[in-house]
């Protein structure tokens, strides 16, 4: 019977085990795979709180970057030196510890307990290695029903330790991509702004502008990374168009105005050449169709209406808004609020009204103070 008993226990372990690695490897996105981690852990094993800690290399710290329990939000955030405590202590080593009471442990860093008010007893603490490297801790406290974390534990917390180090690896690697590539676009706009003296600046400013009415309605964090970066990007066409058209500081005549309405076909042959295909998607429609207008009278193609991609209809309404408030070598550019009136002006004809309407919202609400802090983006966690 004794035997039967611990095969059952062993075999819910397991099913427990495989539903968490299952969950495990279902993100990507850092913060989801942070509390991911967490929370299997914390169900699987019966903890009352658990922390997930994080290694910073480059300053030497661990900072609490996911946190389960009655005092999460004050947990969250907290930050330790490398080797200080015991969670310090398990990352500086890559040793697990199964502590039976932590308030004896000469280790134990109580300042986490002050500085939260939860009371720490029994603990488990297991490493996140992966590729030979310490990424951080998983921290998890007091057995639920009051007991001690057993043996038994522990095997399963470094099992699941191992799956969750990968995951944590994988959507580290992810993130240091996006960043890399976010930072590769940034740079690649400024080389193209920085080609006609009038426009410097312009990318970025369309982006944040685009960013901030995307924000307002509603659109996730993914949807909005994807967004900034198709509108970094929206002008990429005006490389192909030459310098003595695209820095003309007289009216251009109507040969060159054609020339530079070519932009829009350019930029959307550009990025179709970059791979993947299918993520650079909403770059292209967005380079190809930003200068579509509501009521057909944009191009390239005179689309109207739902037509016009979404992302396309956000940075219409941004580089607009941004060309009306520029200085030019034919004009001292619009103040703010009359570049707006102007943009409420053409609700549903060239602009979409609703996107508009969230574009005045964020403006009043900022005072029109479009500088530093307006529609900024945070990639990843950023640790």
């Amino acid at each position: 019977m004794q035997e039967t008993m611990e095969l059952k226990q062993r075999i819910q372990e397991l099913m427990s085990l495989l539903e968490a690695f299952k969950q495990l490897n279902s993100n990507i996105e850092i913060e989801d795979v942070f509390q991911d981690i967490l929370l299997q852990m914390v169900n699987v094993l019966g903890a009352e709180a658990g922390t997930l800690w994080v290694l910073d290399n480059g300053r030497e710290v661990i900072q609490a970057v996911a946190a389960h329990g009655k005092s999460a939000s004050k947990v969250l955030h907290f930050e330790m030196a490398k080797g200080e405590g015991i969670v310090g202590q398990v990352v500086a080593s890559g040793v697990e510890q199964l502590i039976g009471d932590a308030s004896v442990h000469p280790q134990w860093a109580n300042r986490v307990d002050s500085t939260s008010g939860f009371v720490t007893k029994s603990m488990i603490t297991v490493p996140l290695a992966a590729k030979g490297h310490v990424l951080g801790a998983l921290q998890l406290l007091n057995k639920t029903g009051g007991g001690l974390f057993s043996g038994q534990d522990m095997r399963i917390a470094l099992a699941l330790a191992s799956q969750s180090a990968l995951a944590l690896h994988n959507s580290q690697m992810f993130d240091e991509v996006s960043r890399m590539l976010l930072s590769m676009i940034r740079t690649l706009a400024k080389i193209l702004d920085a080609r006609d003296p009038y426009t410097a600046g312009h990318s970025e400013r369309v982006a944040q502008y685009s960013l901030a009415i995307a924000q307002r309605t509603g659109m996730d964090g993914h949807e909005c990374e994807e967004l900034y970066r198709a509108a970094l990007l929206h002008d990429i066409g005006k490389i192909g168009i030459a310098d003595d058209v695209l820095r003309k500081p007289a009216k251009l005549t109507r040969k060159e105005y054609e020339d530079i309405k070519l932009h829009t076909v350019i930029g959307a042959g550009i990025l179709s050449n970059m791979e993947p295909k299918a993520a650079m998607a909403n770059a292209i429609a967005t380079a190809r169709s930003h200068h579509e207008r509501l009521d057909g009278s944009g191009y390239p193609d005179a689309l109207k209406g739902e037509d016009i991609p979404l992302f396309a209809r956000i940075v219409g309404i941004a580089d607009a808004f941004d060309a009306m408030t520029t200085a030019r070598s034919y004009s001292k550019g619009l103040p703010l609020r009359e570049a707006a009136a102007e943009l409420i002006r053409c609700k549903d004809t060239l602009f979409d009204a609703a996107l508009v309407n969230a574009f005045i919202e964020v403006l009043e609400e900022s005072d029109y103070q479009v500088g530093k802090g307006f529609g900024e983006i945070t990639m990843g966690y950023g640790l």
